[in-house]
């Protein structure tokens, strides 16, 4: 009787855990095909063009957060008026992007922005700057992303990328003529 209890014991052990594993494999398989609760079916967009929406909108949030942040701790008007412009210029395309990936299935719940560490006393320059280097920078993704002639490219990604263009353009022009009236004062 011992001689079958050592010989049992084992195999139900590793019958029970290949059916562990078997059981961790379909739940894994079923979180990446599985849509975000109220979507219906997996997103149908390039990984590209996910990659663009995610990072533009983790982008976006990052503008609004410090903008109101920054609306709180600039000492120069100007600074203060690049501010307001961003949250609103960024809540509105951030919404715009959320409509995109409702539409897409593509699930941004879990994109969050990291918040600026900027304080001192030349927070106004500090800001101004990282923002004229974030805007830069905005500009060439969304230039790719706007002409992108790949056929798996999501329309309404490239027309959101081609219609913000101009608005990140004016934000880094507004962003520099802040910055020239807070280094001159």
């Amino acid at each position: 009787m011992k001689k079958s209890i050592r010989f049992t014991f084992p195999l139900v052990l590793a019958a029970i855990a290949a059916s562990g594993l078997c059981f961790v494999a379909t739940a894994a398989a079923a979180d990446e095909t599985s849509p975000s609760p109220g979507m219906t079916g997996k997103s149908k967009l390039s990984q590209a063009d996910k990659r663009f929406v995610k990072k533009a909108y983790r982008g976006g949030r990052e503008e609004v957060e410090n903008a109101k942040m920054a609306k709180d701790k600039a000492q120069n008007d100007a600074t203060k008026d690049v501010a307001e412009r961003m949250i609103t210029d960024h809540t509105k395309a951030n919404d715009q992007l959320e409509q995109i990936a409702k539409e897409e299935n593509l699930d941004l719940s879990k994109v969050t922005p990291k918040p600026m560490t900027i304080s001192g006393s030349d927070f106004d320059k500090k800001y101004l700057t990282m923002l004229k280097k974030d805007h830069e920078t905005d500009i060439a993704m969304f230039e790719k992303e706007a002409n992108d002639t790949g056929t798996k490219e999501d329309s309404d990604v490239k027309k959101f990328a081609k219609d913000t263009l101009p608005t990140l353009k004016e934000h880094l022009q507004l962003v520099e003529d802040a910055l020239k009236k807070v280094e001159n004062k």
